[in-house]
C-alpha cells in the first residue's frame, strides 16, 4: 500500500439516465431498485476478483460487473450512486462482539473510558460526581477504564475510590473485562477480607500486607459483580434497540455475540420481533463451570441451535468456553513468566485456567460429540496449546467436519498450535482463530508492556497465518475495543500503539499484513464463522445484499488513513440501514 494522491471524494447521489443517451429501459419489473457504478467492488469470490459495479434487487445482488454493462440494467425508478472510484465491500461480519452488554456500557453516565479520563484523579472525580446523584448506599458502576492510558500508569485500588465513595458501592470493571476494582464498601458487601481465598480461576488483589487492595480478576470478579443489581432483558432491549444503527454507520452488517445467557436471548429475540435488529446475530451460549450446569445447557439449547440452517437474522450457533484469562491482567495461561513494564519479570506468574484442565476438556468432549459449534477463549501460548490439543484429541475420537470450532483470541500461538490449525482446518474444517488486531492499539500499551519485549513481535502472528494459508476471522471484542473495523484494518498493517509507551512500534512490522487480507478476514472468513457464507459474506449474483459503500479507495490511500474511513452507505438485505448525511 504506497502513498497516493488524495483520494477521490464520493458524490452520493441519484443520476437520471437519459433514455435517448442510454437507448431503451428496462421495465420496472426487470430493473434492479439500486445500482453502485464507477467502483472499486472488493468481490471476495473465489477467484479474488474486483469489479466496477453491482446491482442489487429487493434483497438480493443480482449483477456484478463493468461500469458500462451495469449501467444499462437501470430503469426509471433505479437509484444509480456514482461511487467515485472508491471501495464497495461486503457487509462487515464482527466474529466476537459483546454487543449486548457493550450497548449497556455505551448509556452509562459514568464516562471512564480514555480520553474522558486520563489520570486516577479524573476517574475519581467520575465516580464523585455520580455518589452526588445517588441515595447512600446506591451502587455506582461503570467499566473500560485502562491503566495503560493513564497518567500514573497503575491500577485503580480502592483506597482510591473510598476517598470520593465512603459509603456507595462502587464496581468499575476495566476494559479487559477480565478484571476490576471494587472499593471498600463493596468488598465488605461481598464478604471479601484478608482471609478470602481466591477462588479457583480467579485472583483477589492484594496489598503488602496481605489485605484486599479492591483488585479482583477473572473468576474473582463474580464475588462482588454477582451482587450487583441486576440487569433485565428489557434493559438489553433498551441498550440494543438505541445502540444497534452505530453498528451500521461502522459497515458492520453481522456480529456473533459471544457469552450469552437467556436474557441475552430474549432481548435479541424481541428486537428482532420489533423490527429493530438491523444487523445479523450469531449467538454462542456461555458454559456454566460445572458439568452438570453444561449439560444442564446443552438440553436447553438444543432445540434452537440453527448454525447454517434456514435462520439468516438470528442465530443460536454454539457455545463458548473459557480456558484462560486476560494480557492485561496477566491472567492468561503462559509457559513462561508473564513481564511487567515490557522489561521486568513478574516472577512466578504465568497466569491461570478458569477450571481444571480435565474439567476444560470434559467440556469441549461434551458439546463436540454433540455436533456443537464451540468457541474456545484462549489468549496464552500454554491455553492455545491446550485448546487445540483438545480439539485434535476429541475429532480423533469422533471425527465431525464442519463444526469450525474457534480459537477465540489466540494472541500468542506457537509453531505446534499453528501445526494444528492447518492440519484441522484442512482434515475437520476447524481450528479457526478469531482475531481482533485492533488489541495492538487500543490495549496495546498494556499488552506490549505484559507480554514482554522478546514475546511482543509473536503476538497476533498475522502474515504468518498468511503465510501458512490459515483461515482467519476478524472481530473487535467489543467493548473490550471498539468495534469500527476501520481500526482493525489500520491496526493489522500498522502494528501501533495507542500511546507509544514502549517506543512507536513494539509489536515490530514482521507481521503486518494487506488491508485486502484484514477485508477478507472480515468479510467471507467471517461469514463461514457464523455459517453464511452461502448467503453473505461476497458480492456475487443470488447472495444477500449485505454491501458497504466506503468514502474512499481502500487500497490505494496511505495506511496511517485506514483508521479514519467512513461507509457513506450500508445495505442489510438490500435495505439502506445506513447513509452518510453528507
Amino acid at each position: 500500500m504506497g502513498i497516493s494522491p488524495p483520494p477521490v471524494r464520493l458524490t452520493l447521489g441519484v443520476l437520471t439516465l437519459c433514455v435517448s443517451a442510454c437507448g431503451e429501459q428496462p421495465s420496472d419489473a426487470r430493473a434492479p431498485d439500486l445500482i453502485l457504478l464507477n467502483a472499486q467492488v472488493a468481490t471476495m469470490n473465489a477467484a479474488d476478483s474486483i469489479a466496477g459495479a453491482v446491482a442489487v434487487s429487493g434483497n438480493r445482488i443480482t449483477d456484478v460487473g463493468t461500469t458500462e454493462a451495469i449501467r444499462l440494467l437501470a430503469g426509471p425508478h433505479t437509484e444509480v450512486i456514482d461511487a467515485g472510484g472508491n471501495t464497495v465491500t461486503p457487509g462487515f461480519i464482527d466474529t466476537h462482539n459483546h454487543f449486548a452488554w457493550g450497548a449497556l456500557g455505551d448509556r452509562s453516565p459514568l464516562n471512564i473510558e480514555y480520553p474522558a479520563v486520563t489520570s486516577i484523579d479524573d476517574v475519581k472525580e467520575q465516580v464523585r460526581l455520580a455518589v452526588d446523584n445517588l441515595d447512600a448506599g446506591k451502587w455506582v458502576i461503570g467499566s473500560r477504564w485502562d491503566a495503560g492510558k493513564l497518567l500514573e500508569q497503575r491500577d485503580l485500588t480502592a483506597a482510591d475510590l473510598d476517598d470520593v465513595s465512603p459509603d456507595n458501592p462502587v464496581w468499575l470493571l476495566h476494559t479487559s473485562a477480565h478484571y476490576g476494582v471494587a472499593n471498600t464498601r463493596a468488598l465488605e458487601l461481598a464478604g471479601i477480607d484478608a482471609g478470602t481465598p481466591d477462588p479457583d480461576g480467579g485472583v483477589i488483589g492484594r496489598d503488602d500486607a496481605g489485605n484486599p487492595s479492591g483488585i479482583l480478576a477473572d473468576q474473582a470478579m463474580a464475588l462482588v459483580a454477582g451482587i450487583t443489581p441486576p440487569v433485565s432483558v428489557e434493559d438489553f432491549v433498551r441498550g440494543v434497540t438505541e445502540q444497534v444503527g452505530l453498528l451500521n454507520a461502522e459497515g458492520i452488517t453481522t456480529i456473533k455475540d459471544p457469552e450469552i445467557d437467556q436474557r441475552h436471548w430474549d432481548a435479541y429475540k424481541t428486537i428482532n420481533e420489533n423490527g429493530d435488529l438491523s444487523v445479523r446475530v450469531f449467538v454462542l451460549w456461555r458454559v456454566p463451570d460445572t458439568m452438570t450446569e453444561a449439560r444442564e445447557l446443552l438440553q436447553h439449547i438444543k432445540p434452537i441451535l440453527n448454525p447454517g440452517g434456514d435462520a439468516v437474522d438470528l442465530i443460536s450457533g454454539g457455545v463458548k468456553i473459557y480456558i484462560d484469562g486476560s494480557g492485561t491482567a496477566r491472567t492468561a495461561w503462559m509457559y513462561d513468566d508473564w513481564n511487567e513494564n515490557f522489561t521486568e519479570v513478574d516472577e512466578g506468574n504465568t497466569g491461570l485456567t478458569y477450571l481444571e484442565t480435565d474439567l476444560l476438556l470434559a467440556q469441549i468432549r461434551l458439546f463436540h460429540e454433540a455436533g456443537v459449534h464451540i468457541g474456545t477463549h484462549a489468549i496464552g501460548d500454554r491455553a492455545i496449546d491446550f485448546t487445540l490439543d483438545s480439539y485434535a484429541r476429541v475429532l480423533a475420537d469422533k471425527p465431525t467436519p464442519g463444526l469450525r470450532h474457534s480459537i477465540i483470541h489466540s494472541n500468542l500461538p506457537t509453531v505446534h498450535a499453528m501445526d494444528l490449525m492447518v492440519k484441522l482446518q484442512r482434515d475437520y474444517d476447524a481450528a479457526y482463530p478469531e482475531v481482533q488486531p485492533a488489541f495492538l492499539w487500543w490495549i496495546g500499551d498494556a499488552y506490549a508492556g505484559n507480554f514482554g519485549s522478546e514475546r511482543s513481535p509473536q503476538v497476533l502472528p498475522l502474515r504468518t497465518f498468511q503465510e501458512r494459508g490459515i483461515k482467519w476471522a476478524g472481530s473487535s471484542d467489543f467493548d473490550v475495543s471498539p468495534y469500527a473495523p476501520r481500526y482493525a484494518l489500520w491496526a493489522a498493517s500498522a502494528r501501533e500503539t495507542m500511546l507509544g509507551t514502549y517506543g512507536e512500534n513494539p509489536w515490530g512490522t514482521d507481521e503486518s499484513i494487506s488491508v485486502h487480507e484484514t477485508l477478507r478476514a472480515y468479510t467471507i472468513n467471517a461469514a463461514r464463522q457464523v455459517f453464511l457464507e452461502q448467503k453473505v459474506g461476497s458480492i456475487e449474483e443470488g447472495k444477500l445484499a449485505d454491501i458497504v459503500l466506503w468514502d474512499r479507495d481502500l487500497y490505494s490511500i496511505p495506511v496511517a488513513e485506514l483508521k479514519d474511513v467512513k461507509p457513506v452507505l450500508t445495505l442489510l438485505n438490500g435495505e439502506v440501514v445506513y447513509r452518510a448525511s453528507n
